[in-house]
């Protein structure tokens, strides 16, 4: 009984040792003063501290350190520093790590036969075999790298049985160069491509990987025998690509119409009328030549050849031949360049003055027969003219009655004008020239002022009609009435002669 009295004293009144706890709690300071140093540090590690967050208290003022110890702030701050450190080496750690398809920086720094090491920047070096090195045929890496070579190279694992990262040139290399070729296909650049092989509808050129040329893109697209073709270099465009099955489709005729634009409009733009230009004879044809003037083709005219009259322009020029020529015309608009060849060569008339004279024999031979006449050409390439009325003192009716092509002969020089481009030869025994006969020469003036212009360019040499042969009184210094009068001498003489032949005699 008396102990259950006693418990229940004990438990329904507070004991002289409940009441400090009761005033522990509600004031810590009060507490905390009583406490020994060794129980307040057990206390503080074994009682759990409130989240202010999760109590709904709100936290106004930051509560002081027991004496002696780190404050909560200062503690804060030391947890963050250790984090951050722990992170930044995290990073640092990822920083070096290398990862399949990477493409890194390699040095070489040994080179083995089968093998090359190699400095990634990491603590293991890595190692590229022989055959990740090139898809050239090699048997000793020591023929395509040396030490202290630095290139760039895949990681095709990062490790291997030796620790070390394999790492292959081959590959970093054809992705830079596939990434090349979609560079230029999306700038429109061309190539300049080695022909390697001869495949049903075209051609297979090695630009880094093998492309694609079609026949109808080939040249001007209607070539037939492509096997010419086969290690020549050809200039040509993508047109075409397919990244994913590694295709490349190329023209040549599209580079070639792009390079001749280029060319073309630089040419009309740089070049104007008289310029001295070198080109190359790409194609002879009956009525000239067209030369290459570096992408884009000029004319130039059989007339404008030579200072003589040539029948075909393989007596001057033959294909391949380098030569300079004149511009003459330019055409923008129509795109054509016209050419002179004799324009760049030295004249002959320049020098006939001190070779030739008036009067003068000389032996020749008949180059060309026309219906008036014969041309002879001299030596010094220029062309004398026999007309018909001077082959003979007998009266013909064709100058192949006289003389024929290729006859040696020994005419005299009757008319010399070397400023007018004028030679004229007599084989008469008492030539016209001294009765005042002037002949009509290749490049003079007809009636009308209109100068003759048949094939074979004026001057140069044509089938030129000679001026009538009737004969023309001189008239320096003479009055009109005296000049009638010999007109009509001579008109008396000529019908005399007329009515001789007529009766016989």
């Amino acid at each position: 009984m008396t102990d259950d009295l006693t418990t229940t004293a004990t438990t329904d009144e507070p004991t002289p040792e409940s009441a400090p706890v009761s005033e522990a709690v509600a004031t810590p300071d009060a507490a905390a003063a009583e406490l020994t140093p060794t129980d307040a540090a057990v206390m503080a590690e074994a009682s759990p501290v409130a989240d202010p967050v999760q109590t709904g208290a709100v936290e106004t003022t930051t509560p002081e350190a027991p004496a002696g110890g780190p404050s909560d702030a200062e503690l804060f701050e030391a947890a963050l520093a250790e984090f951050s450190g722990e992170e930044a080496a995290a990073e640092a750690a990822g920083a070096g790590r290398l990862n399949k398809g990477d493409r890194v920086e390699a040095k070489v720094i040994l080179v083995e036969k089968e093998r090359v090491f190699v400095d990634l920047g990491t603590k293991a070096e890595g190692i590229i075999p022989l055959n990740e090195l090139t898809d050239s045929n090699i048997s000793d890496a020591n023929e395509l790298v040396k030490t202290g070579d630095v290139f760039e190279v895949i990681v095709l694992r990062t490790n291997s049985t030796e620790g070390s990262p394999i790492v292959s040139k081959k590959r970093a290399d054809f992705d830079a160069m596939w990434q090349g070729i979609l560079d230029a296909f999306e700038e429109g650049r061309t190539y300049e491509a080695t022909v390697v092989d001869r495949v049903k509808g075209g051609v297979v050129v090695d630009i880094g990987v093998r492309g694609f040329v079609p026949a109808t893109h080939v040249g001007n697209g209607r070539l037939r025998n492509l096997e010419k073709f086969v290690g020549q270099t050809l200039v040509v465009k993508i047109i075409e690509v397919d990244k994913e099955r590694k295709k490349v489709v190329l023209s040549n005729k599209v580079a070639e119409d792009q390079s001749k634009a280029e060319v073309r409009d630089k040419m009309f733009t740089d070049v104007k009328a008289g310029d001295v230009l070198e080109g190359t004879v790409r194609r002879l044809t009956d009525y000239g030549a067209f030369v290459d003037l570096g992408g884009i083709d000029g004319l130039l005219h059989i007339s404008e050849m030579s200072w003589v009259r040539i029948d075909h322009p393989r007596e001057v020029l033959k294909v391949g031949d380098t030569i300079n020529v004149k511009v003459l015309k330019l055409d923008p608009s129509g795109g054509r360049i016209s050419l002179g060849l004799r324009q760049v060569l030295p004249d002959p008339w320049n020098s006939v003055r001190d070779i030739y004279k008036v009067g003068q024999k000389i032996k020749c031979s008949v180059t060309r027969m026309v219906q008036s006449g014969a041309f002879i050409r001299l030596p010094e390439g220029i062309e004398a003219f026999l007309p018909m009325s001077e082959m003979s003192d007998n009266r013909i009716k064709k100058a192949e009655e006289a003389i024929n092509v290729g006859d040696e002969i020994e005419p005299m020089v009757i008319d010399l004008r070397p400023e007018d481009r004028r030679m004229v030869l007599s084989l008469r025994e008492k030539p016209s020239y001294g009765s005042g006969v002037d002949y009509r020469m290749p490049g003079d003036r007809g009636q009308g002022g209109r100068r003759d212009n048949r094939r074979g360019g004026g001057h140069r040499g044509g089938d030129f009609e000679p001026a009538p042969t009737t004969p023309r009184a001189p008239t320096g210094g003479a009055t009109i009435g005296e000049r009638l009068g010999m007109l009509k001498g001579m008109l008396r003489s000529s019908e005399g002669e007329d009515t001789k032949e007529g009766k016989g005699e």
